[in-house]
């Protein structure tokens, strides 16, 4: 099978920025599957001018694979591999959706792809479900709800309301990362519950660094998140869990996404901002901790998330202790929710008096190899040929 894919990244973005996410880790499964011939993977179409001039300095200027295929001024299609290509546009596609899906037909073209699956991470656009009519399946696959989400709720929601809506009516499958995700496609029949996933060999062979090592020197216990640190964050909940907990370090390890306010955490002595984690270094992180937290805000957004750190932690054997975000109930005994300060205290402290036991940390691995994105990626195609 071929498979014409809409990405919510750019390509580029996955290998110079090392960012890991659930389109990431499926798409590159699916070329590992022998059922997969070709995949042509379109970047992130821009909507604005900053993201058109970023992905030209990032896959115009700069070459990030084995061959160019074809270029023109505003597209090119690149091999990565005898089974993976990538179409990149700085053409705002707001401007000319039509055209942009043109381009996408020479390079299907060139590549020989007749037959393909459509399969969509990406709903700032929904014009592909209409124009790409000959595919042979039509696939949507929900990663949060964009109109929840802060950068795009302002001035995108109504769009991405009217585009939900078509996806609603013209995909089949439809797949979605939490089950709250479900509700905002009323209509479609073939609809499917399918929570994140995680790699486990990579969990068992990461690589050690400069972070890992400086959080091993920490004093412990240590309290650890990674991920984005950005406004999902409970900041306040860290803070008193902070001030309560002097004897513990408080590690958020992360990119700080701009106009963040750290100044208050900033001033506490046991927390940590170690900058970002690589994906590869991960594994020896979390490793030092003893408890992963995912210390959420419970809103809207957050509760069409299913994190992807709560498998990892798992894939490392740790307990977990999260506010009640989407997914975290399946994993009773191993994850604690927790809704206020002193609930996530008496939480942390339950995980803390377990320890690192082998047989927990055994049952943790066993879930994650459960919930491999190998398997996930297997039931999704099992989906897509029963239809």
């Amino acid at each position: 099978m071929n498979i014409l894919m809409f990405n919510m990244s750019e390509y580029s973005e996955w290998m110079r920025r090392d960012i890991p996410n659930r389109n990431r880790h499926i798409l590159f499964n699916l070329l590992k599957n022998d059922q997969v011939e070709k995949i042509l993977a379109v970047d992130f179409m821009p909507f604005t001018f900053k993201r058109s001039a970023r992905i030209y300095k990032d896959n115009f200027i700069a070459d990030f694979g084995v061959k160019t295929l074809r270029r023109n001024l505003t597209s090119k299609l690149t091999k990565i591999s005898d089974k993976l290509y990538v179409h990149s546009t700085i053409k705002t596609a707001f401007d000319d959706e039509d055209g942009a899906y043109n381009k996408i037909d020479k390079d299907l073209a060139i590549l020989g792809m007749n037959k393909y699956i459509l399969w969509s991470y990406y709903p700032m656009f929904s014009g592909y479900f209409d124009h790409f009519k000959t595919a042979t399946a039509s696939v949507f696959d929900a990663v949060d709800n964009w109109m929840e989400h802060p950068n795009f709720e302002a001035h995108y929601r109504d769009r991405l309301r009217k585009n939900y809506e078509v996806i609603d009516k013209k995909a089949s499958p439809i797949f979605t990362v939490s089950k709250d995700l479900l509700d905002i496609f009323p209509e479609n029949k073939n609809k499917h519950w399918i929570p994140n996933g995680v790699d486990c060999y990579h969990f068992l062979h990461g690589k050690s660094g400069a972070i890992s090592k400086k959080v091993s020197e920490l004093k412990r216990p240590i309290i650890g998140y990674i991920g984005i640190i950005q406004e999902r964050l409970d900041f306040e909940l860290i803070s008193i869990l902070a001030k309560n907990n002097p004897d513990k370090s408080f590690v958020l390890g992360g990119p700080v996404w701009k106009g963040v306010d750290l100044s208050n955490l900033e001033k506490l002595p046991n927390i940590y901002f170690p900058g970002k984690v690589n994906y590869n270094e991960s594994p020896k992180v979390m490793a030092e901790f003893d408890v992963g937290i995912i210390p959420h805000r419970v809103n809207k957004f957050t509760s069409s998330m299913n994190p992807l750190k709560l498998y990892e932690y798992l894939a490392v054997g740790l307990p977990v202790v999260t506010t009640p975000v989407a997914g975290t109930e399946e994993f009773a005994g191993h994850v604690k929710q927790a809704s206020t300060p002193k609930e996530f205290q008496s939480a942390i402290e339950e995980a803390l008096s377990q320890g690192k036991k082998k047989e927990l940390v055994e049952e943790r691995k066993k879930i994650a190899k459960k919930n491999s994105w190998r398997q996930k990626v297997g039931e999704m195609l099992r989906l897509i040929q029963s239809k």
